[in-house]
């Protein structure tokens, strides 16, 4: 806000004026000069200004003005400077003199000290506003020669006298329409509205002519911070001799501008008083206490907070350091962060510092107490404003969730859900500070909420609690609902007045009671959910480590057991040599291990597609001997068999004949095929008297013992032909497309003759091809392209034909072998095959045929034939060498063997040879040369011995 000096800016006015007006300093220069003067002068304004007066307008005007300045009164006199007579008054100010120049045959210039008036008015500690107004009023009254001065209001069509200047003036607060008045035309225009003469100028009739009876008025529109206010107006019965001159149209916009200045100071101060009003209302209502310090930290403002909690009133407050409000122990601390905000520098962004004191009077509550500086417009700190925040409540608060974190910590190890209830109203009564406290646990058999734990204040006011199905009572509602409830009155048992209910998830509820009425509150509430959460949580990993615990000693039960199983199991397909003796071994180890009851295998008969029981133990002694199963029907049993899938059969619910008749007392079923690759050796069937017996754990173990029951059949099948005296030779020929042979020698000449076929470590057969009539480079690009062929390469090559090697992942050589057959020979011409194969004598020759027939329909029987081996085979002797040679000499050997390295003249030289097998040459002939000193070793030094 401007101050009173400089309230209104003369400046305008003064240029607008005719006269000359020159202001000057104590030391007569010139200070400034309007336009007029310097045309009376006839000087140049700018150069004018700083100018000395003698020497600008002459020594007769600098020594009036000197007379002027030293009797401080004004001074009129006729000076002629440059030859022109011109009158000079001389006016003395505070901080200069103001000279206003006119021609001396002008009328008698504005009189400047008008305004100094006017200054002295606006300025005058003394008057209140009101009387400032009415003086200002009656200045203008004087020197505009009127009967009445006013300060109106005009509100919509109102006109309301404010402050009046006159004896027949109308007393402030007169109202009367707008229409009734000469204002109504001032407000229309921001320029002052005057009339010499309202009946000369027509007005006679109208009726703000006939209600004031006034024949002058000079008005000016008023206006407050850009609104429209009313007017300051002057009128007078009597008509002016002339029209209003323009010093006195000034005189009545420097006046009305005085006036505006002290409405808006007033219309200011009362928007300060109103700010101040609500400021002091909210931090009255605060509930922290808030206090202003000066530069001495002694106490300027404070609101009603701190004059209540240190219970003194403002009278002992006023002018106290901060220091003695607080209590003694606090006072050197608090003094500290006082003096560290009264030294803060400007600019210094640092957060103030925080000090915790306790304030002296109040209850010992302890208060955080934060100063920071206040500075003014230059930034020089003045003083500080301080608040205190209680943290008692935080402090509580803090407690209390330090509790509910140790709670948490306890609930999170326990082990059961009934320690975890004995926790949960332990904490409840900790934390919260109630006593009568009740946890319920839902019982998912029973479908009801029993009480679980209680403290000792429950039982003795409520005494045994009962126990709530679902939706029954506060605890069954609030558990079904899934919302909390806080109850109080009738709702409440007993001598309870006031009760929090709030469920545990899906395992209960926890009820935190009291016998006050309301004597929970929002915090209370929200600590009680914690502990609701924080319990269901714990109850859930405590039910499920001890399921997990529950499991994992189920499991080391169950794996000591299938441990011992499946030693004792393996121990007997490993001492076993004949396939009775595999079927009997595992019937017997698993009808002696608890769950099952019974086991038996059924093995096919290829005669009657049938399975027939040739192995059975167990205590339940089922009668099963005279079972026959149709191989294609639909009983578990013949589905195992034929799909090769495990199959389990409820024999409580089912009425499958003839397992229903036959397993008395037994509740369930599990058929576990026995094969080995694609070959099929029956079924291991094994029963339990409780369906629960046999759950998933126990159909894998069962289905990983027949796997390898199935394994070890097949490989005592497959050694029986090895081991035998007398075998079956069978040759059949195979036309299906799809045989690896037959799609390499379809549509082409040429024979292609299998010539040694070895089993590889990694599962793969490796066979060597001898292709005679025929490019060999067709039969190995074809053979490249098919699948179930891992490679394929040319060993030798000659005008006649080739040896190929071929690496294969499936084939029908593969499968005869692992059923337990020795293939002989396969030779293939025009798309078919002859293949012949050697069984042991008590092997089921038909059961093979099919296996091949399945593979490969159209397969034709072309000859059975019953021999005897020798003591020593041949392929007795073969595994012996096999045996002495490593991988690379027995591929060297065979390589040159089948490759004609032997033959004389050599189909192929040891270079071509030694590429085949991608080394070098010197590392083949070593490698064949061992292979063939072995050889020799085997056939001679055996013999010898």
């Amino acid at each position: 806000m401007a101050t009173d000096q400089d309230a209104v800016d003369l400046s305008p006015v003064i240029e607008r004026l005719s006269e000359g007006v020159i202001g000057v300093d104590a030391g007569l220069r010139v200070t400034r000069i309007n336009g007029a003067g310097a045309e009376l002068l006839g000087i140049d304004r700018e150069r004018a200004v700083g100018s000395d007066l003698a020497v600008l307008a002459g020594e007769e005007l600098a020594t009036a003005c000197r007379r002027a300045a030293a009797d401080g009164d004004e001074l009129t006199v006729d000076v002629r400077p440059g030859g022109q007579r011109l009158r000079a008054t001389v006016h003395p100010g505070t901080d200069g003199l103001s000279v206003v120049l006119a021609a001396a045959d002008q009328d008698p210039p504005t009189d400047e000290s008008v305004f100094e008036r006017l200054h002295g008015i606006a300025s005058d500690p003394e008057l209140s506003r009101d009387e400032r107004i009415e003086r200002m009023l009656a200045v203008g009254r004087e020197r505009l020669d009127a009967a009445v001065g006013l300060l109106t209001r005009i509100e919509g069509d109102t006109h309301e006298v404010v402050t009046a200047a006159g004896p027949t003036a109308p007393k402030p607060g007169t109202e009367r329409p707008l229409a009734e008045t000469y204002c109504r035309r001032t407000i229309e225009d921001p320029e002052p509205f005057t009339i010499a003469s309202a009946a000369a100028a027509g007005w006679d009739g109208d009726p703000a002519y006939d209600r004031s009876g006034a024949e002058q008025y000079l008005g000016a529109p008023v206006t407050v911070d850009g609104s429209s206010y009313g007017t300051v107006c002057f009128l007078d019965p009597d008509p002016r001799e002339r029209p209003a001159t323009e010093r006195e149209v000034v005189l009545l916009e420097v006046l009305t501008g005085w006036i505006r200045h002290l409405l808006e100071e007033q219309a200011y101060e009362r928007e300060l008083r109103q700010q101040r009003a609500v400021t002091e209302g909210i931090l009255d209502s605060l509930p922290d206490p808030l206090y202003v310090l000066d530069a001495d930290g002694r106490l300027t403002r404070w609101n009603e907070r701190l004059a209540a909690l240190t219970r003194r009133d403002g009278d002992e407050l006023a002018g106290r350091s901060i220091t003695e409000v607080v209590a003694a122990d606090d006072r050197a601390a608090v003094e500290a962060t006082v003096g560290a905000a009264l030294e803060r520098t400007p600019g210094d962004e640092a957060d103030p510092e925080v000090v915790e004191a306790r304030l002296a009077g109040e209850d010992g509550n302890p208060y955080e107490l934060v100063h920071a500086p206040v500075c003014d417009d230059d930034g020089t700190v003045v003083g500080a404003v301080g608040v205190g925040r209680d943290v008692s409540e935080q402090r509580r608060h803090n407690e209390r969730l330090s509790g509910m974190l140790e709670a948490t910590r306890s609930l999170m190890q326990a082990r059961s859900r009934e320690q975890v209830a004995e926790i949960a109203v332990a904490a409840a009564r900790e934390v919260l500070g109630f006593e009568i406290n009740v946890f319920r646990l839902y019982d998912s058999d029973a479908g009801t909420l029993e009480p679980a734990a209680a403290t000792d204040r429950a039982r003795a006011e409520l005494g045994e609690r009962p126990v709530y199905e679902v939706s029954e009572g506060l605890p069954g509602g609030v558990f079904a609902s899934g919302e909390p409830r806080v109850v109080g009155g009738d709702e409440t048992p007993g001598p309870i007045r006031s009760g929090l209910y709030y469920p545990v998830g899906v395992h209960g509820t926890i009820s935190v009671c009291s016998t006050e009425p309301g004597a929970f509150d929002r915090t209370d509430r929200q600590v009680l959910a914690l502990l609701a959460t924080s319990a269901a949580a714990a109850c859930t990993r405590a039910k499920r480590e001890s399921e997990l615990r529950d499991a994992r000693e189920h499991t080391g039960r169950v794996l000591s057991r299938v441990n011992g199983l499946i030693q004792n199991t393996i121990e007997v397909l490993v001492e076993a040599t004949t396939r009775a003796e595999i079927e009997n071994g595992v019937a017997t180890q698993l009808a002696a291990s608890e769950p099952y009851a019974f086991a038996c295998v059924l093995r096919p008969n290829v005669t009657d597609d049938r399975l027939a029981p040739t192995a059975q133990a167990g205590d339940a002694d089922l009668p099963i001997d005279e079972l026959a199963i149709d191989a294609d029907g639909e009983d578990p049993v013949a589905r195992a068999h034929r799909d090769g899938t495990a199959q389990v059969l409820d024999l409580a619910e089912s009425s499958t004949p003839p397992w229903t008749e036959a397993a008395t007392g037994m509740e369930t079923l599990v058929a576990i095929p026995l094969g080995y690759k694609q070959a099929d050796y029956g079924v291991l069937v094994v029963f339990a008297s409780d369906a629960g017996d046999l759950d998933g754990r126990e159909r894998a173990v069962l289905e990983a013992l027949g796997r390898a029951a199935g394994n070890a059949i097949n490989a005592v099948e497959r050694g029986r032909v090895l081991d035998a005296t007398e075998i079956i030779e069978l040759e059949f020929a195979v036309t299906d497309p799809e045989l690896l042979l037959n799609r390499l020698s379809a549509n082409a000449a040429g024979q292609i003759e299998a010539v040694e076929i070895d089993s590889r470590a990694d599962g793969r057969l490796r066979t060597y091809l001898r292709v005679t009539g025929r490019d060999c480079r067709d039969v190995v690009d074809r053979a490249r392209g098919l699948d179930g062929v891992a490679s394929a390469e040319t060993i030798v090559g000659t005008d006649g034909g080739c040896l190929a090697e071929l690496v294969l992942t499936d084939s029908l050589v593969g499968a005869l072998a692992e059923y337990g057959a020795l293939p002989r020979g396969a030779v293939a011409e025009n798309g078919t095959t002859r293949i012949t194969v050697e069984l042991a004598y008590e092997a089921e020759a038909r059961e093979l045929f099919e296996l091949v027939e399945r593979r490969h329909p159209g397969t034709e029987l072309l000859g059975y034939h019953e021999r005897e081996r020798p003591v020593e085979t041949r392929q007795d002797f073969t595994a012996a060498l096999v045996d002495r040679l490593t991988d690379r000499q027995e591929t060297a050997l065979r390589t040159a063997y089948h490759g004609g390295f032997f033959n004389w003249p050599r189909d192929v030289d040891g270079n071509e040879l030694a590429a085949a097998m991608d080394i070098a040459r010197p590392t083949f002939h070593q490698h064949l040369r061992a292979a063939q000193r072995k050889a020799f070793q085997e056939l001679f030094e055996t013999r010898t011995e």
